[in-house]
């Protein structure tokens, strides 16, 4: 067994981890030797493995680019560009897709995201700032569409997201937008133009500099917060326009989407694993055909039971019983105990197959940590 950690099983990351090494090694050379069922699980913990893909796309210009340079993320790519004359749409196949659409979206954009699995599909929509005259505009027209498209849509700045990944706002441009701060005039900052305009002062060249680096909505921004507090720093000024740029809310969504479908993998995994059992034949040569026993001891262990569980809760099935779960490991062995109860119950209910797979899953894994918790299973 692996170690247990205070929360009753042992390790929870993905990738390799000691119970599956030992059973394929087993497999391979052991006593248990069967290596044709020992490729077979290897190939199936590759695709456990494997890291989930998230493709970036949506029509020309529509910021595709810059918002991956916003996300940051090594598993990220950028599909070509949908809708393109002449030429045929990407095949988005990832794991996960993020569709930037830019502030007015066109009929092909719902096509498009019509056709996507809902669950793997996020919307952004981007140049959010060009929407109306206030951010709660980009946030109503946000909302207005995700119940058009069925899928999350999340307003975002990239370009302004991007511009506060490569610095802090340097000395000239705080005295720049300090000099401006105090401005009364409501049109200064309703495009570049005026911003710039000659009539604002002579500072015109250290006006562009500025827009150049943080852009109308970020300059727009830090003068409102100067207004507020004229002596903000350079950080906390980074800080409220990296919180204008509107990603933290897309990264925080993407993380609990990647969350989701890889501890999803893993039932699936649990599930190969099950089939090969079942196909494994006993008897044969001398050493081999232990393979099923191998197999289902590994899948009654504290690693496979604790995948279970993660991919039980996370069932689109059942997920919303355990919504009010401050985190999926138990508090102590009586939380650990109320929780196993409870999904036996649901397991006792009446459900389609899916849900009650899951909701088992769910009820075995707390047991057992309710064994490891209270030594019961010592």
């Amino acid at each position: 067994m692996s170690a247990v950690t205070a929360s009753g099983l042992g390790n929870d990351q993905g990738g390799p981890v000691p119970e599956l090494d030992q059973l394929i090694a087993t497999l391979r050379v052991g006593a248990g030797n069967d290596p044709r069922i020992a490729e077979q699980v290897v190939a199936a913990a590759g695709m456990w493995r494997r890291p989930l893909v998230i493709q970036v796309t949506g029509r020309a210009r529509s910021g595709k680019s810059t918002l991956l340079r916003a996300l940051a993320l090594i598993s990220a790519v950028e599909t070509e560009p949908v809708d393109e004359p002449g030429r045929p749409d990407p095949e988005l196949d990832g794991d996960l897709v993020v569709y930037v659409v830019p502030a007015a979206p066109q009929a092909a954009d719902r096509r498009i995201v019509a056709e996507l699995p809902p669950d793997r599909t996020i919307v952004v929509l981007n140049k959010a700032d060009a929407i109306g005259s206030r951010w709660a505009d980009a946030v109503s027209a946000a909302e207005q569409l995700a119940h058009g498209l069925g899928v999350p849509v999340l307003p975002v700045v990239a370009a302004l997201a991007v511009a506060t990944r490569a610095g802090t706002p340097n000395d000239d441009d705080l005295r720049t937008l300090r000099r401006h701060a105090g401005t009364t005039d409501p049109t200064f900052t309703l495009s570049p133009e005026l911003f710039t305009a000659a009539a604002a002062g002579p500072d015109v060249a250290d006006r562009q500099a500025v827009l150049e680096r943080w852009g109308l909505h970020g300059v727009s921004c830090a003068l409102t917060a100067l207004r507020d507090e004229p002596d903000l720093g350079p950080r906390e000024l980074l800080q409220l326009l990296h919180a204008a740029g509107a990603i933290d809310p897309v990264h925080a969504l993407l993380h609990r989407r990647y969350e989701r479908i890889g501890v999803l993998r893993g039932g699936e995994f649990l599930d190969e694993l099950a089939r090969l059992a079942a196909r494994s034949v006993p008897g044969g040569a001398a050493g081999s055909g232990r393979a099923r026993d191998l197999i289902e001891d590994y899948l009654a262990g504290d690693e496979a039971l604790w995948l279970g569980l993660q991919a039980g809760l996370a069932g689109p099935e059942v997920a919303h019983l355990a919504a009010g779960y401050p985190s999926v490991r138990p508090a102590d062995a009586d939380d650990a105990a109320l929780r196993a109860q409870r999904w036996r119950a649901v397991v006792a209910g009446d459900m389609p197959a899916p849900a009650r797979r899951a909701a088992l899953r769910v009820h075995n894994g707390y047991v057992r940590i309710w064994e490891r918790m209270s030594s019961a299973g010592l």
